[in-house]
């Protein structure tokens, strides 16, 4: 009998053990995801998208931590593809991206991923494939922790926002490429003189110009439509008084959202799938691919939460509940025209973009911008929860005075962790400043635009969930920010920045004291007129990989020298962002760095691979903004070795302009890639002269930086159709104070010629453009041109020519 029992509880045990150890080890999850093109109806007329298992977004795929995902991909469009687990701790060759983890996954081919879960948390997926993601290859993840984390909410819904455009986001970008403002104009984010003006803003209109900046704009793209789920308007179950659990994850391409719920504040509970500390925030900004799992209170009726475009050009809604609908208040459009402050004269004269914004290349070296937030700051303060900068000296793998990579190095880590007894940081980690450092007022006014009678003026378009409407509305300063009504400064209680600075782990997330540190400073530089971005003034194909050892803390200090917020991921880690929580500080896979600001984050380096690092502005990213994380010893298969070269492959673009008008014609060809411009343009005039006269110029840029350009080339003139003269030119363009565009050139018979010329934005669709030339041979020659946009690639143009005189006809762009 003792025999019977005993043996019974050695088989209970047994079972019990088995069961413990399948919950440990987790089940096989398998997903079919089939990837083709198909016509997409969104805005009411059809166009052509990727779809996942038919349907924009895809699935959700849902796990639990512990389980192993194995998840076939089956292409079935013309075009190679992949997927990336975003936020995912997968292998190396699970990662998804082409040529760095695996080769694509081409036409007609399948691909099984298969990666353990080691996580919990709400995620995403997307194609890291040229510009699919913008065409709607993405989906949502969620993954439930292996054992429960606390009371459940009533309701658990996933709210998957993006963009849509109608446009091929191949010719987005082409747009991009040739400097068009086009789509400021289609969103209602023009300026101009006439608007500056009548906001009272004239002095920040003409600063912004002697500081050499274009005109700043939020977002760079404008869409048809904004989404959540798929939808402009969508609906999600919800009875009167439950807890939902919402969980937002950005997918968009270009566009970072203002949250907020109608019914009520919003609980952050979790930030990148990571849990953090609750936090309610009335208004909430979202960057592209971040994810916040929100907790919100429904009361009796209908709420809308709603997903409004950074830039203020439309929204999608998301309805809880069902009754009586209660709309979410507008969020204020910001304010474009708003100034950062004091120039000095070293800022006015400076050679460089850098030294323009106040923060040139030898003062980034020396640390002076180094603190997280406002530059300026002694960075010794920083907590950084267990490794401190030092006092002085630059920090390793700092640039060198060209803007290069300086070699990184390895050094004890300093410092203790501060824990709870932290030095007072900035309010928020990313408080703007003003391109000499100063700190942006922590307010400014928002009052609505008024009209002399005193009442409010507004031209939002009749459908505000469209980001377009401007481009055939042709009423007198329609497209320009004036008129875009009840206006904020970014970055003010109206228009809120991520919250980081609030956000805590509810973990510690410190490093030993006795880890390795690696520094490594970084910049974020861009070009928006001929849309270059770059870390440390490189774009990807011109970079060394940056280079780490396993067992070390990596410290990233990235430093935004542009106006844009670029939201930046790294692939296969988490790592902590630097916010004055001590040793809480919240672990993330991707976050915001704010313009002209300091966002400083470090990681243990423990996943051994090859790793992408990169703006997730998608229009960035494939136009430089990118760098590869390689670990010392990590042996890549020489068959993947070999498709390397395909991550970094550098794409050569293509555009042209003619104006063809009564008294003559002029206009150019232009081949570009990132720093060399092949440019064919041309001259022809015959009102006012005996002979048609002519000219021609043949020239090879070199791009150096925003500013400064060398050429070489060849100029040849005649009349009717006779070669009168072919010389060689050598020579520089440069960008001077107040936008002037000035051109330099000797030739091969020692004449020298200097041309400058300045284009004033009158109204968003009037512009005047005078230039002036003298030339040793012919000594002066001038012209004055006044253009009236009226299509994205059609302009009609009245000119006037010292040697031709007055003439009209049209500017046709292409």
């Amino acid at each position: 009998m003792i025999f019977f029992i005993r043996t019974a509880a050695a088989a209970t045990l047994i079972l019990v053990i088995l069961s413990v150890s399948q919950q440990v080890q987790g089940a096989t999850v398998e997903y079919e995801l089939t990837l083709t093109r198909q016509a997409i109806n969104v805005t009411g007329k059809p166009a052509e998208g990727m779809t996942i298992n038919g349907g924009i977004p895809g699935p959700t795929l849902r796990f639990r931590e512990g389980d192993l995902a194995r998840i076939r991909v089956h292409n079935r469009m013309e075009d190679d593809t992949s997927i990336h687990w975003h936020g995912i701790l997968v292998p190396p060759g699970m990662d998804g991206v082409p040529y760095l983890s695996f080769p694509p996954i081409r036409p007609g081919q399948t691909f099984t991923y298969e990666f353990p879960i080691r996580q919990s948390g709400t995620y995403w997926y997307h194609s890291h494939t040229h510009l699919q993601e913008q065409s709607g290859v993405y989906g949502s993840i969620v993954i439930e922790p292996l054992r429960g984390g606390g009371p459940r909410p009533d309701r658990d819904h996933v709210v998957v926002l993006s963009e849509w455009t109608d446009e091929d986001p191949r010719t987005v970008n082409r747009t991009l490429k040739r400097g068009s403002h086009w789509y400021a104009f289609e969103k209602g984010s023009a300026q101009s003189i006439v608007g500056a003006a009548r906001l009272g803003m004239l002095g920040d209109y003409f600063m912004r110009e002697l500081q050499r900046m274009p005109a700043m704009d939020i977002s760079d793209v404008a869409y048809d439509r904004f989404l959540a789920n798929g939808k402009p308007d969508s609906i999600l179950p919800a009875g009167p008084h439950e807890k939902v659990l919402l969980r937002v994850i950005n997918s968009a391409s270009s566009t970072y959202f203002h949250l907020e719920f109608a019914g009520g504040p919003m609980t952050i509970i979790a930030a990148d799938g990571q849990d953090v500390e609750p936090i309610q925030e009335r208004r909430l900004l979202v960057g592209v691919a971040e994810t916040y799992d929100l907790l919100v209170q429904v009361p009796a009726g209908a709420y809308e939460f709603r997903a409004t475009a950074h830039d203020g050009s439309g929204y999608a809604s998301v309805w809880l509940g069902a009754g009586e609908r209660h709309p979410a208040p507008e969020v204020p459009r910001p304010n474009l025209y708003h100034g950062m402050g004091h120039l000095s004269q070293q800022q006015i004269f400076s050679l460089t973009p850098a030294g323009a914004m106040g923060m040139p290349d030898r003062d980034v070296n020396d640390g002076k911008f180094d603190r997280p937030g406002m530059a300026g700051m002694d960075s010794k303060e920083m907590d950084h929860g267990g490794h401190a900068l030092p006092a002085s000296a630059p920090t390793a793998g700092g640039m060198d005075h060209g803007g290069h990579m300086a070699p990184t190095q390895t050094s004890p880590a300093g410092g203790v962790d501060h824990g709870e007894h932290t030095t007072p940081m900035p309010a928020s980690p990313h408080v703007g400043m003003d391109h000499s450092g100063h700190a942006m007022p922590p307010s400014a006014p928002s009052p609505e635009i008024m009209d002399h009678g005193g009442h409010a003026l507004s031209t939002v378009p009749e459908d505000q969930r469209s980001g377009k409407g401007y481009g055939s509305r042709f009423g007198f300063l329609a497209a320009d920010v004036s008129s875009g009504g009840n206006l904020a400064v970014d970055g003010t209680d109206p228009r809120p920045w991520p919250p980081y600075a609030r956000l805590r782990a509810t973990k510690r997330t410190s490093f030993p004291e006795n880890k390795p540190l690696r520094e490594i400073r970084l910049t974020l530089d861009g070009d928006m007129e001929r849309y270059l971005w770059f870390f440390n003034n490189r774009a990807l194909h011109e970079s060394d990989a940056i280079r780490i050892r396993k067992g070390e803390v990596v410290r990233f200090i990235m430093i935004n020298r542009t106006m844009m917020h670029h939201p930046i991921h790294l692939h296969g880690h988490f790592f902590r962002v630097v916010n004055g929580q001590g040793g809480y500080a919240p672990l993330k896979h991707t976050v915001d760095v704010a313009p002209m600001s300091t966002t400083v984050i470090e990681f243990d380096a423990n996943e051994a691979g090859d790793w992408f690092f990169h703006c997730h502005l998608l229009y960035h990213m494939m136009n430089g903004m990118a760098r590869v994380i390689e670990y010392e010893g990590f042996a890549v298969e020489p068959e993947l070795a070999a498709l390397r070269p395909g991550l970094s492959h550098e794409a050569w673009y293509t555009w042209g302009q003619a104006d063809v008008l009564s008294n003559m014609t002029e206009g150019y060809l232009a081949l570009a890639n990132t720093r060399n411009i092949f440019t064919a343009a041309w001259e022809w005039g015959w009102k006012g002269v005996d002979k048609n006269e002519w000219e021609t110029l043949f020239t090879w840029d070199r791009y150096i930086n925003g500013f400064f350009r060398v050429f070489a080339g060849a100029h040849l003139e005649g009349d009717n159709h006779d070669h009168k003269n072919s010389r060689a030119v050598v020579g520089i363009r440069y960008l001077l104070p107040l936008m002037l565009e000035s051109r330099a050139w000797i030739d091969s018979d020692g004449g020298v010629r200097l041309h400058i010329e300045k284009t004033f934005e009158l109204t968003p669709r009037l512009a005047l453009r005078g230039e002036a030339q003298y030339d040793t041979r012919h000594y002066w020659e001038g012209g004055a041109a006044l253009a009236c946009l009226i299509h994205k690639n059609i302009s009609l143009v009245g000119r006037w020519h010292s040697n031709f005189g007055f003439g009209g006809g049209m500017q046709i762009r292409f």
